[in-house]
């Protein structure tokens, strides 16, 4: 069990390294709250004001939240690209208020016909840098196809239209946001140095096109156009997947992805198919929940809320209070001590979702918490599960979209890393995610108890790698209450928790429940994360009942919500990034 902790720790602790060091350190206005009348037209929250107006836009126009929620997306891969974009993938919910029902999109990339368990060992160790930047990072976008698919199923104005605001964006230009500006320049004032910088560009990278125009780094509010990539948009608009998976496009990334010695081929672009997945389903003080499944975080999410589901309620404790976030740290590391062990593509691993969904589990978990201490590592979660290695998922942003008729979206995207495989695919001028550094690169070494670890997350051909994207609906009697989700690596599944606990067991509005200040813990490493917002007295009250405290650098995820009530929507975004709502 050491060496496994120790494995596991070592893995996990980087995650939230590079998670927190890559965050821009700027302290931007706080966002205002925007609410809408409950029949309006509807109401849109984004990392980027410019993906909000854009959601608006589309809604102004009659469309709905599924035209709203494909607009913003596609509008973020514009002005966010180091976040997400064409070159990504990602998961969506879907409110239909017709049939009051969810259902789940999963568009999440998937590793090229040609890739194998051991693609990224040198020497029987792993390669971190194959696996982060260049060709070999690069797995099969899932975007495209995802956004049209929505389209497909339950748009009302059709992909053409809803690309339209990307599209302006992409040749008239827009003013590059701060996170923008350090992707470009992470030693500019008010950004944090990587803690593991990439390699720098070559003098013919088409990367230093867009964030060095005239080998210089972008700065805040420059105007930035992006030509290529319009071109790209448009053919996605009016030829639908084919016009991104076949044809000049495919070709263009294809060619780039393997001069830079990947395995990406047409075959691969061709053969790319998002999936319908019933929703993980759970249930939180008489609320219900819908989430993403494996190979997603919903599980872990709703295992979480659920354990807390068996306890008294926290209001009682107090909103902030160090009785509070124990207990709310110790649900999230019985929930991702089994995430740890177990979860992976169910198309290619059992994952054994009803089990860790279950009430039942749910109850007995719950059970093992004490009011004033911690347990040792080993008493969290199922031990009898495998072992399989956290996902990474830097760079994701997420988006909420309501609408007046009661539909919902919820939806993550991301490139993995920040700007991805850091490279463009040649004249599609599409950054490139390095989802493959998502899988587990260096499976079957086997821990104390001779458990082969990382199994369940190991290089497949085919095989969709884990993922923290949690994007979720809760709703109360068949109505939805609120649309949340996040962007922050592992962080994003405890900060969807809490917005979640903020608005059911403190009664916070959406705009304190989103801003409140967070906690983390992910079982390995065996700490607690908070904010510097904390206060002294929390962290000691954490502290006297044995957990080692860590302050962030700096926040903890980056959360969108919308809030609905019979009267209004009121969208927020999160302070701590810079993003905003908007409404037509």
């Amino acid at each position: 069990m050491k060496r496994f902790r120790l494995v596991t720790a070592v893995a996990a602790g980087s995650t939230l390294l590079v998670t927190i060091a890559l965050a821009p350190t700027v302290d931007a206005a706080f966002p205002a709250p925007l609410w809408v009348p409950r029949h309006s037209r509807g109401i849109a929250a984004a990392a980027n004001l410019d993906a909000s107006r854009a959601a608006a836009e589309i809604l102004k126009k009659g469309g709905n939240a599924v035209d709203g929620a494909v607009a913003a997306a596609l509008a973020l891969g514009v002005v966010d690209p180091e976040s997400s974009g064409l070159g990504g993938g990602g998961f969506a919910v879907v409110w239909n208020a017709k049939d009051k029902q969810a259902r789940v999109l999963d568009f999440r990339e998937t590793a090229p016909a040609k890739a194998s368990r051991d693609m990224f060992l040198v020497d029987n160790k792993a390669d971190g840098a194959k696996s982060r930047w260049g060709g070999l990072a690069v797995a099969v976008p899932g975007e495209p196809a995802g956004l049209a698919e929505l389209e497909a199923k339950y748009g009302k104005l059709g992909l053409a239209a809803a690309a339209q605001p990307a599209i302006r964006l992409a040749k008239l230009g827009f003013a590059a946001g701060t996170h923008f500006a350090c992707a470009a320049d992470d030693h500019a004032p008010g950004c944090s140095p990587s803690t593991n910088p990439p390699p720098a560009l070559a003098p013919d990278d088409p990367l230093r096109a867009l964030l060095l125009p005239g080998g210089t780094a972008v700065a805040e509010r420059a105007l930035v156009r992006r030509p290529e990539l319009a071109r790209t948009l448009e053919t996605l608009a009016h030829r639908g997947p084919a016009g991104f998976y076949q044809g000049a496009v495919g070709q263009a990334i294809v060619s780039a992805v393997q001069a830079r010695g990947g395995l990406l081929t047409l075959d691969d672009l061709r053969g790319y198919k998002p999936i319908w997945r019933e929703p993980r389903t759970g249930s939180y003080r008489g609320h219900q929940l819908w989430g993403a499944p494996a190979p997603a975080g919903g599980l872990t999410a709703i295992e979480a809320l659920q354990i807390l589901d068996a306890r008294p309620p926290l209001g009682a404790l107090g909103h902030g209070s160090s009785a509070a976030d124990h207990v709310i740290i110790e649900a999230f590391k019985h929930a991702f001590a089994d995430r740890a062990r177990s979860l992976g593509d169910p198309a290619f691993v059992p994952v054994p979702e009803a089990r860790l969904g279950a009430a039942e589990y749910a109850r007995e978990l719950a059970s093992r918490i004490s009011d004033d201490k911690i347990g040792k590592p080993e008493s969290y979660g199922d031990k009898s599960l495998v072992p399989a290695d956290p996902p990474h998922d830097h760079g994701t942003s997420h988006l909420c979209v309501a609408d007046g008729d009661g539909n919902v979206v919820a939806l993550t995207t991301t490139v993995n890393l920040i700007l991805g495989a850091r490279m463009v695919g040649g004249s599609s001028g599409v950054v490139l995610n390095d989802q493959m550094d998502d899988f587990s690169a260096q499976p079957g070494v086997p821990n104390a108890f001779g458990l082969i670890g990382a199994f369940a997350n190991a290089i497949a051909a085919g095989k969709r790698p884990l993922s923290s994207m949690t994007p979720m609906i809760v709703t109360k009697d068949g109505e939805p209450i609120l649309c949340v989700g996040a962007a922050g690596g592992p962080t994003i599944i405890t900060a969807t928790v809490q917005t979640i606990i903020n608005t059911i067991d403190f009664g916070l509005d959406v705009e304190a429940a989103v801003a409140s200040p967070r906690v983390h813990a992910q079982w390995m490493p065996y700490v607690a994360i908070v904010e510097r917002e904390t206060p002294r007295d929390v962290i000691q009250g954490l502290e006297r009942r044995g957990h080692k405290v860590v302050v962030a650098k700096d926040h903890l995820a980056t959360v969108q919500a919308i809030g609905i009530s019979p009267v209004r929507l009121t969208a927020a975004s999160d302070p701590r990034y810079g993003g905003a709502p908007a409404a037509p």
